[in-house]
C-alpha cells in the first residue's frame, strides 16, 4: 500500500510502518500492535538522524515477510478476511516500499528527482501517442432489469409491456389467385386501382381482414415508437424479481407511464403546423419553432398529409418505399464509423422488418461518396461550406439515385454554423428539382436542405418539403467520466456539458469500430488494422445513430397517422379505402408539371448555375440521366457506364475479393436496450431469434472502399497541367465542326474498369452483401459501399464510344478524372454522332484546361454536346488521347445526359 504524503525528513514510522493494520484505521488495536510499535519507536530513536540508513532499508527490501502472528496479533485463522488480503498486499509491496524510501535519502534524493522527472515526461508522450488510438472499453453501472431472470422470462416481460406481432391472414386461401395489382388493371402507371377493381375476396375489400390489419399494424408502429425511445432511458422497469414457482413465474413494476409518454413525445416532438407561407426566413422559422433542430424537426400540414398517402399507397398496393439518404461524407458515417454505423443503417435495420410486416419492402438506398484526397486546403473547405457533395451524382439523378423514389434525405450542411452559401442554395436546388422530375410514378418528400429552396418549392410547386432534427433535447447529459457508465448506452458521451465537452470530443468515445474479429482460420492476407482510422470533422456513432431514429420516428408517426385515417375512414365509410385518400397520379402530375414551369421569379437558386457553372437552365427543368463507375448507385447492374460502351473488352481490374467468413461482434451490448429486438417481437422467442439473425445478416457484408487511394488519380487538375516548359508548337484553335459520314470511329482496346467493387452490387442497401471486400483492405469489416470508380484509358487504348439514349433536351456531359500531370503535347479528341452528322473537337492542352469545368472539388465537367434543338434521341460519344504516348491516363467516371 502506498505511504501518505508526507515530509520524510519528519518521519513519523507508526503511522505507516504499523503493517498489522491498514493505513489509517481507525481500530482499536493498540493492545495488539503495542508492543511492535513501540520497539519501532526505540531502534529509530537511537539513530543519529530520524532516516532508515542503508543497511537497513536494504534488510527490509532482502527479508522474506512471512505471515507470522506478531505479539499480542489474532491468529490468521481467525482474522477477518479483507486483513488477510490486506496483508498479502503488504507483504508484496514492502520491498518496492523500502526501494523508495532508500530513494528519497539525501544522498540519492536529486538523482531521484530526475528519474521522475525524467518517467513523468515520457508517460506523457506516451500516453499522447497513443490516445488516438485507445479504444473505448464498455462500462456499465446501470441497473439491468433482466439481471435475475432467464431469457424466457426476459421475453415474457417483454411481450407483456410492448405487446408482440401475431397478425396472420385467415382468409388467405381464399385469396385471388391472378394478380390484380397490375398497371393493366389499374388502367394507368401508378397503380391507382378505382374500388370497382378490387376482387370482393381481394384483402383490400375484406372489413375483417383489413380492420385487424389495422389494428395490429397501429400497435407495431407505437411498440417501435417505445423502443427507440427505451434506447436512450431504458426499458422503464425496476424490481424485476424471478418466484421461486415451478412455472418461471417473474414479477415486475413499471416507471410512471404517463411520464415516460410525454418525455418520449416531447423528444421527437415534429412541428407539423409550419405556416411557409408566413414564414419567410430561416430567422423567421427559429423564432416560430425555435428547438426544432434538437428535436424531430419540422414540417408542413399538407406535406404531412402528402407523407400519409404516400404510405397508404404502399400500404394499399403492396408497392416498395423507397427512400434515398445522401450527403457528405461526414454524414454518410466515412470517416471512422462501420457502414452499419450510419444514419441511413440505423433507419433501415430498425423499419425494414417492420414494413416487411405491413407487406411493404422498404428499399434504402444510402448514396454518398468517401472522402477524396488530395485536395488542397481551399478545396477541403469548399466542401466544408455544403451543398457540394451532391451534384456529382445530381447531373445523372433519375439514373444514380433512381426513378422510383419516394423520400429524400438531403444531408450536406455547412459543417461550422449549417448555412448556406448562394452556391449551396443553387446546387441543392438543382439537386430538388431533378428528384421531383426522376420519376414518372413517384414524387419524393424531401426531408433536409436550404429553407429558401424548400420555402420556394412549396409555395410555388406544391412540394412535400421538411427538415429533420436530431432529438437532442431529450437525451441525458453526460455530467463526468463516472456518471457515464449510469446512462444507457446509446446516450453516454453523446450530450456533454461545456465542462465535460472533452468527453463528447474525445475520440475513444465517438467511435468504436474494429476492423477484424479473429475466428481461429481463414486469416485475411492483408494485415488488418485495429480500428477504422478516424478523419477529422468525421461525426461519431452515436450521433449518426440518434439521427436515424429520430427520422425512423418520424416515418413511424406518419404511418401511426395514415392507419388511423385509414380506420376513421373506412369505419364509416367501408373497405376498400375510397379512391380520393390515396391515389397519387393526379398529386404527381400536379407537382412535376409546376416544377417544369418555374421562372427566374418563382425560384432563382438553380438558375443561377448558368453564371456559377456553365450549366444550362434547361437542365432545372429537364430529367437527368446518366451512367457511373461510382458506388453504391441505383440499380447497379444497369447503371454502370458498362452498360453504354460499345467496346467490347472492357473488363474490371480488381485484386480480388476475399472469399473468407466475415464475423462481427454484436453491435448492442448485452444488457443494453435493442430497439430492434423490441419492434419485432413476436408470438415466442424463436422468432425473435429469427429476426435478429435477419439483422446480423448485413453486418457481415463483404464491403471495403480501396485501400490504395494513391493509385486513384484523384488529383487536383491545376496540379495535372502545370507545367515547366511553354508550348511550343500551337496546336490551333478548337476544331469543331460538323462533318459527314466519315469513316468510322472504330472502338478501341485496352480501356479498363479501376477502382470500383467488382459485381455491380453496391446499391446502398445494407442488405447488399454480395458489394465485397477487397483483399487488399487493411479494415475488411469497414463495410462502407463507396467507391470511385472509373474506365480508363491511356494513347494506345484508341477511342472509348459511349452511347446516351433518350435525349430530350440536348445536353451531353462527361465527368473526368486524370492519373497524371499534363504534358505540353496533350491533346484529347471527342466526337459526338447525332444521326448522320458527326461532330469532331480538338483539345490541346491549354485548350482542355478552358473547356473542362470544375464545379466542385473533384469535378471536371466536360460538355461535349449542347443543343436546345436537337431533336435526336440517341447520340454517340467518343473520346480519345493522344500525343503523350501511355503516358497519360485518363477515366471517364460519369456520361450525364438530358
Amino acid at each position: 500500500m502506498d505511504p501518505p504524503e508526507e515530509d520524510f525528513d519528519n518521519f513519523e514510522p507508526e503511522v505507516y510502518d504499523d503493517f498489522d493494520r491498514p493505513y489509517g484505521s481507525n481500530n482499536d488495536n493498540k493492545s495488539r500492535n503495542g508492543y511492535y510499535v513501540t520497539q519501532r519507536k526505540i531502534a529509530l530513536n537511537d539513530s543519529d538522524d530520524n532516516h532508515l540508513d542503508e543497511a537497513e532499508l536494504e534488510g527490509l527490501v532482502m527479508t522474506n515477510i512471512t505471515t507470522t502472528s506478531r505479539v499480542g496479533s489474532k491468529s490468521k485463522t481467525a482474522a477477518p478476511l479483507y486483513l488477510h488480503y490486506t496483508k498479502q498486499l503488504r507483504q508484496k509491496c514492502a520491498p518496492v516500499i523500502a526501494l523508495l524510501s532508500l530513494a528519497w535519502t539525501p544522498r540519492y534524493r536529486t538523482t531521484s528527482c530526475i528519474a521522475l522527472l525524467f518517467i513523468a515526461f515520457s508517460s506523457v508522450v506516451l500516453l499522447s501517442h497513443t490516445s488516438s488510438k485507445s479504444t473505448f472499453v464498455y462500462k456499465n453501472t446501470k441497473y439491468d432489469p433482466f439481471a435475475s431472470v432467464n431469457s424466457n422470462q426476459r421475453h415474457y416481460i417483454l411481450k407483456s409491456i410492448y405487446g408482440f406481432w401475431g397478425f396472420f391472414d385467415g382468409g388467405a386461401d381464399d385469396r385471388p389467385k391472378e394478380p390484380y395489382m397490375t398497371v393493366e388493371n389499374a388502367g394507368n402507371p401508378f397503380l391507382d386501382l378505382t374500388e370497382s377493381k378490387f376482387p370482393e375476396e381481394s384483402w383490400q375489400a375484406d372489413a375483417v381482414y383489413a380492420n385487424h390489419f389495422q389494428d395490429a399494424g397501429a400497435k407495431l408502429v407505437v411498440r417501435a415508437k417505445e423502443a427507440i425511445y427505451a434506447t436512450y432511458h431504458g426499458y422503464g422497469l425496476k424490481n424485476v424479481q424471478a418466484t421461486d414457482e415451478a412455472d418461471d413465474t417473474v414479477t415486475w413494476e413499471l416507471e410512471n407511464i404517463d411520464k415516460r409518454l410525454q418525455e418520449r413525445i416531447n423528444m421527437f416532438m415534429l412541428s407539423q403546423e409550419v405556416d411557409l407561407g408566413s414564414i419567410t426566413s430561416a430567422e423567421a422559422l427559429e423564432e416560430t419553432a425555435p428547438s426544432w433542430k434538437e428535436k424531430g424537426g419540422w414540417t408542413t400540414s399538407r406535406s404531412w398529409d402528402g407523407l400519409k398517402r404516400r404510405l397508404l399507397h404502399s400500404l394499399m398496393t403492396n408497392s416498395p418505399f423507397t427512400m434515398v439518404v445522401t450527403g457528405s461524407w461526414q454524414s454518410m458515417g466515412y470517416g471512422g464509423n462501420h457502414g452499419h454505423q450510419s444514419m441511413a443503417a440505423t433507419m433501415e435495420s430498425l423499419l425494414g422488418p417492420l414494413f416487411d410486416k405491413l407487406n411493404v419492402q422498404l428499399v434504402v438506398r444510402a448514396i454518398g461518396l468517401p472522402p477524396l484526397t488530395g485536395l488542397s486546403s481551399q478545396e477541403e473547405n469548399d466542401l466544408m461550406v455544403g451543398g457540394r457533395s451532391t451534384l456529382i451524382h445530381s447531373l445523372g439523378w433519375s439514373s444514380i439515385y433512381g426513378s422510383d423514389v419516394d423520400m429524400v434525405v438531403w444531408d450536406d450542411y455547412n459543417l461550422e454554423n449549417g448555412q448556406s452559401d448562394e452556391t449551396a442554395k443553387a446546387l441543392f436546388d438543382l439537386f430538388a428539382r431533378q428528384a421531383l422530375l426522376a420519376g414518372d410514378t413517384s414524387l419524393p418528400f424531401l426531408w433536409g436542405g436550404d429553407f429558401d429552396v424548400l420555402r420556394n418549392l412549396h409555395e410555388n410547386a406544391d412540394v412535400d418539403v421538411g427538415q429533420l432534427g436530431n432529438a437532442m433535447a431529450g437525451v441525458d447529459e453526460t455530467d463526468s467520466e463516472s456518471a457515464a457508465s449510469s446512462l444507457e448506452w446509446a446516450a453516454q458521451y453523446l450530450k456533454c456539458s461545456s465542462k465535460t465537452q472533452r468527453y463528447c470530443d474525445g475520440e475513444s468515445y465517438k467511435f468504436d469500430s474494429h476492423c477484424w474479429v479473429d475466428h481461429g482460420g481463414n486469416a485475411p492476407p492483408t494485415p488488418q488494422l485495429d480500428h477504422i482510422p478516424v478523419l477529422p470533422t468525421a461525426i461519431g456513432w452515436r450521433m449518426h445513430q440518434i439521427k436515424g431514429y429520430a427520422l425512423s420516428y418520424n416515418i413511424l408517426a406518419a404511418l401511426d397517422d395514415a392507419i388511423d385515417f385509414w380506420a376513421e375512414k373506412t369505419i364509416f365509410e367501408g373497405h376498400p379505402l375510397a379512391d380520393e385518400n390515396w391515389h397519387i397520379g393526379e398529386y404527381i402530375t400536379n407537382v412535376q408539371d409546376k416544377v417544369k414551369a418555374l421562372a427566374d421569379s418563382d425560384d432563382p437558386h438553380c438558375f443561377q448555375l448558368e453564371e456559377l457553372m456553365k450549366l444550362p437552365k434547361r437542365l432545372c427543368k429537364s430529367r437527368m440521366k446518366g451512367r457511373t463507375e461510382h458506388t453504391p448507385r441505383a440499380n447497379p447492374a444497369d447503371t454502370s457506364l458498362r452498360t453504354v460502351i460499345t467496346n467490347s473488352d472492357v473488363s474490371v481490374e480488381s485484386d480480388g475479393l476475399y472469399e473468407g467468413y466475415l464475423s462481427d461482434d454484436a453491435m448492442i451490448h448485452s444488457g443494453e436496450v435493442n430497439p430492434i429486438e423490441i419492434a419485432n417481437l413476436g408470438k415466442d422467442p424463436s422468432n425473435a431469434k429469427q429476426r435478429h439473425l435477419l439483422q446480423k445478416r448485413w453486418l457481415r457484408q463483404r464491403v471495403v472502399r480501396r485501400a490504395d487511394d494513391k493509385s486513384s488519380g484523384r488529383v487536383l487538375l491545376s496540379s495535372m497541367v502545370r507545367s515547366t516548359n511553354k508550348l511550343t508548337t500551337a496546336i490551333g484553335d478548337i476544331k469543331s465542326q460538323p462533318q459527314r459520314r466519315l469513316d468510322k470511329i472504330e472502338p478501341g482496346n485496352g480501356w479498363k474498369v479501376l477502382h470500383t467493387f467488382p459485381g455491380d452490387k453496391c446499391d446502398g442497401s445494407i442488405l447488399s452483401t454480395g458489394c465485397g471486400a477487397l483483399k487488399s483492405s487493411e479494415c475488411l469489416l469497414e463495410g462502407h459501399q463507396g467507391s470511385r470508380g472509373g474506365v480508363w484509358g491511356t494513347e494506345s487504348a484508341g477511342w472509348l464510344v459511349l452511347k446516351a439514349s433518350g435525349v430530350e433536351s440536348g445536353f451531353v456531359a462527361l465527368n473526368l478524372d486524370l492519373g497524371t500531370t499534363l504534358p505540353d503535347s496533350f491533346v484529347l479528341e471527342y466526337a459526338i454522332e447525332n444521326g448522320d452528322t458527326r461532330t469532331m473537337s480538338t483539345l490541346n492542352k491549354e485548350q482542355f484546361v478552358e473547356k473542362v469545368q470544375m464545379p466542385v472539388p473533384g469535378m471536371r465537367l466536360l460538355t461535349v454536346f449542347d443543343d436546345e434543338k436537337n431533336t435526336k434521341s440517341d447520340l454517340v460519344v467518343s473520346i480519345r488521347v493522344k500525343g503523350c504516348d501511355d503516358d497519360c491516363h485518363v477515366g471517364v467516371t460519369h456520361l450525364y445526359w438530358s
